[in-house]
């Protein structure tokens, strides 16, 4: 995982830096004998496989670190721990099936958050608790885990040498979730293409059983068009004979077709170099154990009636993002909805810098993504939140704030019931299905494609590090170069002194000094700059990928959060008695008139009675009808306007290419003067 995305636990670290290797500055003469860090043939050829065997013959490089893992085996393992290895020992072979296997669904189950994951999987790394193979290092990480899921933060390297003979078991629910996975999961080894790359079969299927999947399941897949007629005129009913005409016709066509280019046109998620909104943090310390930390927000819009023209510029924390979305939350539960970063740290440590760079840039993402939603741009609440300078929190108790539905005393227009509806709900339902049924797999395929990203920058950090360090070195050598290669004699008193550093035997002879030397190290210089080029290039690179086309992936990856949020969010909320009512009006009109031609005395309390509870019930058969025609109408706008996200998708992967065009057209530069320079000028003979 990438450290400056997740985690940097130990990116300071030195591999340089071994006592036993020496390569500092003053090392020129070592105390002890220099120890290889590469395998001999010999080594090699003897070395067994790391993962035939729990009991792991190491190489030079890992013994100091893996002595104390291996010496420090959990005697007492929990059942949980045990269960798991024997479930799953067939389908984990690596680090990558670990995390999809467990970690992954840790995440799904809500007892990890992917900032802990990623933090994890970087102490897994970092503290050499693999190879996944060998059972005593599994048997710690799901110990690292559950030091995690139970005190939160506590989940490190050093408490689980402490705990190691008492860890504690992992959640019942979750082994239980493991025990009931389907089998289908054991065919998928790499994770990185796991469970998202499915057989043909079920993508077949998602497409074409799609209305016994789930039409009956989620509310906004049942089709109301028939009860419709509670909604309007009685003549209405009339018509029905005319529906397919309706369909057809070629001026309702035209309307249609109007009525969704109008819907896509109010929406545009395109990441603009100009951001709408900018953000950026202030720390505010308050009392001797919290740190709060307030955020300016800064923008040019025009928001309402209210806003002037010009630089507006608020004070929020983060308190009051997580009030905003909740509102949001509660008003347009079915709306497309951004979500918000994490708020809190790792349990008793301090803020990490990292961390909140990352939630700042969360929060940017929020704010530009609900003022680009052609409805939160327009809401009170949201131009509120981005114009009113006072402290919100004051704000709030002062103002009268209306947490209904979007929906009060609003009536569904007759044009969407009558024109839009019978054109679009066949493929609209059917393709809400398919989405609804595969959002899931997509998010985990850009989700892998972050993390590869996201490998790639700690790839270039360290690159971008090793070349600096060899420029050190080759730094070194060239000062070194004159104990064995004596450069002829001058008068300068500098290069008097240069030869006084360096040993010379009294009898070296004229024939040994000559200039080409200089000439050698002349160009070991060249060598040294182009990589201290290049180290710069990878490192402006490095952090154009942090902090813009990672935000893009990330911006596109909200959005598909945000609508598998509004696909969970429909099922739970939209849910109606629309077909019970509409059976028990027909059964109790059944009766009604049933009674009346009786034309009893007798009966007329009960006909009262009866004819009461009918209105009731068509009274509230309409509000319900009317509901649930808003919905279907918010959920379809919602859908066509996140069909416009798929441009998100041509200006990420085209910024993507570009930027790689650019940064290695720069390094073939600086590799093609060095190339030029090193073949004309370093000699090869006297």
């Amino acid at each position: 995982m990438n450290s400056s995305i997740f985690n940097t636990a130990q990116e300071d670290e030195d591999p340089w830096s071994s006592s036993t290797t020496n390569w500092n500055d003053n090392s020129t003469q070592q105390q002890q004998p220099y120890q290889s860090t590469y395998l001999t043939s010999s080594q090699l050829l003897n070395n067994q496989d790391r993962n035939s065997s729990p009991s792991l013959t190491t190489s030079p490089i890992r013994q100091n670190q893996s002595t104390s893992i291996n010496d420090n085996s959990i005697t007492n393992i929990p059942q949980s721990y045990e269960f798991l290895h024997s479930e799953l020992t067939n389908k984990i072979s690596n680090i990558n099936d670990f995390e999809f296997h467990i970690l992954n669904k840790l995440v799904e189950l809500e007892y990890l958050t992917n900032y802990q994951k990623s933090k994890l999987l970087d102490i897994i790394y970092d503290n050499d608790l693999l190879p996944i193979t060998n059972t005593s290092k599994f048997y710690q990480i799901l110990g690292l885990i559950a030091l995690e899921i139970d005190v939160p933060g506590s989940g490190d390297f050093v408490t689980l040498q402490f705990k190691l003979n008492n860890l504690p078991e992992l959640p019942l629910k979750f082994i239980k979730y493991i025990e009931k996975q389907e089998t289908k999961d054991s065919r998928i080894n790499d994770p990185l293409m796991a469970n998202s790359s499915r057989n043909q079969d079920d993508d077949d299927d998602s497409v074409d059983d799609w209305n016994n999947q789930s039409k009956t399941i989620d509310p906004i897949l049942t089709d109301h068009s028939k009860t419709s007629i509670v909604l309007n005129n009685d003549n209405d009913a009339d018509n029905d004979d005319n529906d397919n005409t309706k369909k057809t016709s070629p001026e309702n066509k035209e309307y249609v077709e109007k009525y969704i280019e109008d819907i896509r046109d109010e929406f545009k998620p395109l990441w603009s170099d100009q951001d709408l909104v900018k953000i950026k943090e202030v720390p505010e310390k308050e009392g001797l154990l919290f740190k709060h930390i307030n955020y300016i927000i800064v923008h040019n819009l025009n928001l309402g009636n209210v806003s002037s023209a010009g630089q507006k510029k608020v004070i929020r924390r983060y308190s009051d993002f997580a009030w905003l979305l909740e509102y949001l939350l509660e008003k347009y539960p079915f709306r497309v909805i951004p979500g918000l970063p994490p708020k809190k740290f790792t349990v008793g440590a301090s803020p990490d810098s990292q961390f909140l760079q990352r939630r700042r840039r969360g929060l940017h993402r929020f704010l530009n993504q609900l003022i680009k939603h052609p409805i939160f741009k327009e809401e009170p609440i949201v131009q509120t939140f981005l114009t009113v300078p006072t402290d919100l929190t004051t704000w709030k108790k002062q103002a009268k704030i209306d947490y209904s539905l979007e929906f009060k005393g609003e009536k569904i227009q007759t044009q969407f019931i009558n024109i839009i509806w019978p054109s679009i709900s066949e493929n609209f339902l059917k393709n809400w299905s398919i989405a609804e049924q595969n959002i899931k797999y997509i998010i985990e395929k850009w989700t892998k494609i972050v993390i590869i990203i996201e490998r790639h920058e700690r790839r270039q950090q360290q690159q971008s590090y090793d070349n600096q360090k060899f420029v050190e070195i080759l730094n070194q050598l060239r000062k070194l170069d004159y104990a064995i290669y004596p450069p002829p004699p001058t008068n300068s008193n500098d290069d008097q002194q240069q030869q006084n550093q360096v040993p010379q035997t009294s009898n070296t002879s004229h024939y040994l000094q000559n200039h080409d030397i200089e000439v050698i190290n002349s160009n070991l210089s060249k060598i040294g700059e182009f990589y201290n080029k290049s180290s710069q290039l990878i490192i402006d690179d490095n952090y154009l990928i942090n902090t813009k086309t990672l935000e893009k992936f990330k911006n596109f990856m909200d959005y598909l959060y945000s609508l598998q949020e509004l696909f969970e969010r429909s099922k739970k909320l939209s849910i109606n008695q629309i077909d019970t009512l509409n059976k028990r009006i027909k059964e109790n009109e059944i009766r009604f008139k049933k009674l009346m031609e009786e034309n009893s005395d007798i009966k007329g309390s009960e006909i009262t009675k009866l004819r009461t509870i009918i209105i009731n019930d068509k009274q509230e058969i309409f509000q319900q009808l009317n509901k649930d025609w808003l919905i279907k109408q918010s959920c379809f706008k919602e859908f066509i306007m996140f069909q416009e996200t798929q441009f998100l998708i041509s200006e990420i992967w085209q910024e993507w290419c570009k930027e790689r065009f650019k940064f290695h057209e720069k390094l073939l530069n600086i590799n093609d003067v060095l190339n030029n320079d090193i073949n004309s000028d370093m000699p090869l003979s006297r």
